[in-house]
């Protein structure tokens, strides 16, 4: 990547291309000539970062993310000259962000920016990067859903769709959110993203678990093509006994039946 698709990327972020250069952009983007991370998610993003409101940071949030950025600055002098100037721009932008602000919004940021810049690489060193950005990416997505906002929350769902494997607090936030959300929707999205890491065992229990918490049809059915999906004999049992207790409508009794027959 050359210092002109750099000055693209950042006036990109600021809002001040021209058409051309807009155009130019795009066209780069559909090429391959430049591999960024969703994009136009991080673009929306970085609109919203002064109307997002964050809850105050816990200590140790703030503490893991400066642990973490320091790492991302200490590791920098060593990286190639493009990374460099890309690392350098990003902590530039970030000083000027609360801390809030960068908790929630600087994970998507720098992990499309630095792992977007290091994908030919074979680098140990690029590696290990690599796996503090999608640390961060975890740690946003975690304080998103904690949050009050719906929005948010469906952004950190969202958000969970680039994390390739997630560690346990991340799957125990998405489960709890699938269990206790107010919200239909980011529960139904919260099946979903849990489906990307169906591989995990604890992911695969606690979808069963997650059955008897439900009170939705939309989420309940969610859930049926799940188990179906993942071969979960065990589900059956706990669809005969969500039949026997909650009020369902025809739709979704048929549908629970018809799964249950492929299940058992």
């Amino acid at each position: 990547m050359n210092n002109r698709y750099e000055e693209l990327i950042a006036g990109y972020f600021e809002g001040n291309l021209s058409p051309e250069e807009d155009q130019m952009l795009q066209q780069l983007i559909e090429s391959g000539e430049i591999d960024l991370i969703e994009i136009e998610a991080m673009r929306q993003l970085h609109d919203q970062l002064d109307m997002i409101r964050v809850p105050q940071p816990s200590d140790e949030m703030s503490k893991n993310f400066y642990h973490m950025l320091e790492n991302v600055q200490d590791k920098k002098s060593g990286l190639p000259n493009t990374l460099n100037s890309i690392a350098t721009w990003l902590n530039e932008k970030l000083s000027k962000l609360t801390v809030a602000r960068i908790g929630y919004a600087s994970a998507l940021i720098i992990a499309g920016f630095l792992i977007g810049a290091t994908l030919n690489s074979n680098s140990e060193e690029l590696e290990q990067l690599s796996g503090e950005m999608q640390s961060l990416r975890e740690m946003m997505m975690v304080s998103l859903l904690e949050g009050p906002s719906t929005t948010d929350r469906l952004r950190a769902v969202t958000i969970s769709a680039t994390i390739p494997e997630a560690d346990s607090k991340a799957i125990r936030a998405l489960l709890f959110t699938l269990n206790n959300d107010e919200s239909v929707n980011v529960r139904v999205q919260a099946v979903d993203a849990l489906m990307r890491w169906s591989g995990n065992e604890t992911v695969r229990e606690g979808l069963v678990k997650s059955i008897s918490h439900q009170n939705d049809d939309m989420v309940i059915i969610s859930l049926a093509d799940a188990m179906v999906e993942l071969g979960m004999r065990q589900s059956a049992g706990e669809f005969e006994k969500l039949m026997k207790e909650r009020e369902l409508n025809e739709l979704t009794k048929t549908k629970l039946e018809n799964s249950i027959a492929v299940l058992m």
